[in-house]
């Protein structure tokens, strides 16, 4: 019972005494008299409703992992909270006026009691100790109260339930866990996820490609991008992506050439906390769960080894992933994307990938064709990453149509990545505002023998001479020792060759 319901039930008993008085006839003096203390009692009772704060109410609606425990200035126990008697089996009746030190001596309810070092100590203090009925681990904390005279007036423990903490640091943890999937996620989308690429599309292989993709991509089927490596497939990947019901969702790119076949399963599959030596104490998100409801692309699937690939096929019939030392699985709805540049039909007969993978990834094959054979894409890529970099670099370089027509003739092993890592350079290295195929012979480590000379076709005046003007300039240089000598057969002075040198980038 809280002291203001003591309180009042003792104002009930006075009242009902001084109606007893009543009932005798008292005189009118005592009459009087009993009437003021009935007022004065109102009063009290007044004060208590208006103005007094139920501290114990208060205290014994604490958080149920938080109790109190008080003892007087001589270690006598005049309060403990109902979290108390709970957590420790022990009634109020058993402690209440019990003094502390007699209490932690027996070591009968709790043991290593914290109140008689705050009595010893007169400051805060704190440790560990045990509930002995409910063999509770509790953590300790206790304090001093002083009076307005710096006398001791209350000494309060408070403890919480370790256990409970525990409980509680476990839902940290996996509020962590949670927390560095979505920043492991954001990372992935900001690294990994493929770049807005535009599309340029001129022939009919190329386009037959992308209509396919296109068609596609509203399903959810698996689709099989394969072609050399430089062709396109991490774009056309995008573009599925983009045209999916999926593109609000994930889109995660894994480059299974690039992770060692050691770390393929962990990095896929994630892994419970302590499943083996040096794993993290909470655990790791695997990229499947990462991309739960969005988009997965495989890339490079043929460098993926055979037991990796005996998993993988697990998870595409199953839809459903299971950590590394985890007892159950976790189901994911993920959209597989696998890009390769190998031949996988060939790579089957050498045992080095599975038949029953290969037809389950293989539901809506893609095949981008070389850039060589389709040479009708190669001038507009030209055009495109030439405009993309004169922004970028802040330039307006422009190409003679006969290097334009050396780059269109050019194999290009490296496809379109090596098209636009030659443009780049060209543009970078570039001082003269024209490319010439002397430039182009170069970049791509051409020889210069027996190259046509550069005509100035689709050119003015001014960009004719300058081409002239280059090529005099680079053969005479070839053709004579050191600059000066050069100079003297050009029939211009030696500053004014160092200065058009300087300008054509020779």
């Amino acid at each position: 019972m809280s002291q203001i319901q003591n309180i009042l039930q003792f104002k009930t008993e006075i009242i009902n005494k001084i109606e007893k008085l009543e009932l005798t006839q008292p005189s009118p003096e005592q009459a009087e008299i009993l009437g003021e203390l009935k007022e004065s009692i109102s009063r009290v009772q007044d004060y208590f409703e208006n103005e007094y704060i139920d501290f114990e109410t208060i205290c014994n609606n604490l958080p149920d992992t938080i109790y109190l425990y008080v003892a007087d200035k001589e270690g006598k126990t005049v309060f403990v909270t109902d979290v108390y008697t709970q957590m420790s089996g022990i009634s109020r009746s058993e402690v209440i006026g019990e003094n502390v030190f007699v209490i932690n001596k027996e070591k009968k309810l709790y043991t290593n009691g914290i109140l008689p070092q705050v009595f010893k100590k007169l400051k805060p203090v704190e440790s560990i100790g045990t509930m002995v009925r409910t063999n509770t681990k509790v953590h300790l904390r206790g304090f001093p109260i002083f009076d307005s005279g710096g006398n001791l007036k209350y000494a309060v423990a408070y403890g919480s339930n370790i256990q409970q903490l525990e409980a509680v640091k476990d839902q940290m943890l996996k509020l962590k866990e949670s927390q560095e999937k979505t920043a492991s996620e954001v990372q992935y989308l900001r690294t990994q996820q493929i770049q807005d690429t535009e599309l340029v599309v001129h022939s009919r292989s190329m386009s037959q490609a992308i209509s396919t993709a296109l068609a596609v991509a509203p399903t959810d089927a698996t689709v099989l991008i394969t072609g050399e490596s430089g062709t396109g497939k991490e774009v056309v990947a995008n573009q599925i992506f983009k045209a999916s019901k999926r593109s609000d969702q994930p889109f995660i790119r894994v480059n299974c050439a690039a992770i060692p076949a050691t770390l393929m399963e962990s990095e896929l599959f994630g892994y419970e906390p302590g499943s083996f030596t040096g794993a993290s104490r909470t655990g790791k998100t695997g990229i499947f769960e990462m991309a739960n409801g969005g988009t997965l692309l495989l890339d490079e699937i043929g460098e993926m080894s055979i037991q990796m690939q005996t998993k993988l096929l697990r998870v595409l019939q199953n839809h459903e992933i299971t950590k590394i030392g985890a007892s159950r699985a976790i189901p994911v709805d993920v959209r597989i994307i696998a890009a390769t540049n190998k031949d996988l039909q060939q790579a089957i007969r050498n045992h080095e990938f599975r038949e029953d993978l290969y037809y389950r990834l293989n539901v809506v094959p893609i095949h981008l064709p070389p850039l060589r054979e389709r040479q009708e894409d190669i001038e507009p890529l030209i055009q495109n990453f030439l405009n993309h970099y004169n922004k970028k670099y802040s330039k307006q370089i422009d190409v003679y149509s006969d290097a334009m027509q050396l780059m269109v003739s050019y194999d290009w092993p490296g496809n379109i990545r090596e098209l636009q890592n030659v443009i780049e350079r060209l543009v970078v290295v570039n001082q003269s505002n024209v490319i010439d195929t002397r430039t182009v012979a170069m970049v791509l480590g051409l020889s210069e023998q027996n190259l046509p000379e550069s005509e100035p076709v689709g050119c003015n005046l001014k960009q004719a001479v300058a081409q002239c003007e280059q090529r005099l300039i680079r053969r005479a240089m070839e053709e004579h020792s050191s600059q000066r000598k050069a100079a003297a057969a050009l029939g211009i002075d030696h500053s004014t060759l160092i200065k058009k040198c300087r300008k054509y980038g020779i």
